[in-house]
């Protein structure tokens, strides 16, 4: 969604699952098959809603792929109602315009008339049954009722096409939240961590979660429930140098051995109180602290990674210059040159 989007488009987006929370922008443009309607809709897509709005105004009898560009652009601009009434007009025209249902739910919750934003979706379903988003969104809607039970089993539904997706059971965990749903978000959001770990530093930062404040919900996000599988690749060393979350220099040193050595790493780098995962292309680094206070850092690798003497010569080159890099740290500290 455009950054530029209008606050009433913003809110629209809290409200909707992320199935369809872009939908309202970027969805339309299936609809804008060619010439001025294409026009129009990237005129949108750059969120320039009013220059979309007078293009619209040369069109003397829209259709209603025109009436549903135009009433995104009233959405955008902040005037929902007008862009209501052009999205009812578009379905009278084209009831088989998926987009526009999907995008009267939006409105309608909004407004909190979440029945009709269901009906609104059971009609998106019927146009395409086999859309991936029927049961995410259907399910959203009824998160929001507090018809759990029925939730869930829109839930279930979209996740049985999507089990190995971390994505969808995120989105899943997302509506929860919404919500406020804390037991449900453990479990789906456990899941999504389970198949990607990167999905916990992800909810640190999604405002959909921020409200949270559970005991197992803080658990799940300071525990690193990361297995490594059968066969899988470790290397550990304990250094005199801890880690600390509020001065993490022990961070900045494995960063700096990571530079020396032309390793590239994600610069999102997950830290807690307890530890930090910093990711290579090919190593997973954990840095934490034993219980005498001594600072670990271990590199680990699945088993396809590397064979076994690939492993023992990079993850040995690396730790060599770790250990040179805290030395050299060491020395500076205590005012050493050499």
């Amino acid at each position: 969604m455009s950054s530029s989007s209008s606050p009433a488009l913003r809110c629209l987006g809290r409200a909707l699952a992320l199935a369809f929370a872009f939908a309202l922008v970027t969805a339309t443009a299936a609809a804008a098959q060619s010439g001025p309607l294409n026009q129009i809709q990237a005129m949108l897509d750059r969120g320039e809603p009013e220059k979309a709005l007078a293009e619209l105004e040369t069109i003397k009898k829209p259709n209603a792929e025109a009436l549903l560009l135009r009433s995104t652009a009233y959405i955008m601009v902040g005037d929902p109602a007008k862009g209501y009434a052009d999205l009812q007009r578009a379905v009278e025209i084209d009831p088989g315009l998926r987009q526009a249902w999907l995008n009267i739910a939006g409105l309608e919750i909004a407004e909190g008339n979440y029945d009709k934003a269901y009906d609104a979706l059971l009609r998106a379903e019927k146009i395409d049954p086999a859309a991936d988003d029927n049961q995410l969104n259907l399910g959203a809607v009824q998160v929001m009722q507090g018809k759990l039970d029925e939730a869930a089993k829109h839930f279930e539904r979209y996740l049985e096409r999507n089990r190995d997706s971390a994505e969808a059971h995120y989105l899943v965990a997302s509506n929860y939240a919404l919500a406020g749903h804390e037991s449900e978000v453990v479990e789906y959001l456990g899941r999504a961590i389970s198949l990607d770990e990167h999905m916990r530093m992800r909810a640190r930062s999604d405002e959909r979660f921020v409200a949270l404040s559970g005991v197992e919900y803080r658990r799940l996000l300071t525990t690193d429930s990361y297995q490594l599988p059968p066969g899988g690749h470790t290397r550990a060393a304990a250094f005199t140098l801890a880690y600390d979350h509020n001065n993490p220099e022990l961070v900045y040193v494995v960063l700096d051995a990571l530079k020396q050595d032309r390793l590239r790493y994600d610069p999102s780098i997950e830290a807690t109180d307890f530890w930090a995962l910093i990711w290579t292309d090919d190593f997973r680094i954990k840095i934490y602290n034993q219980n005498d206070g001594t600072g670990v850092v271990s590199l680990s690798a699945p088993p396809e990674r590397f064979t076994p003497e690939a492993w023992q010569v990079r993850s040995q080159k690396l730790m060599t210059t770790i250990f040179e890099t805290v030395d050299r740290h060491d020395r500076q500290k205590l005012g050493l040159t050499n």
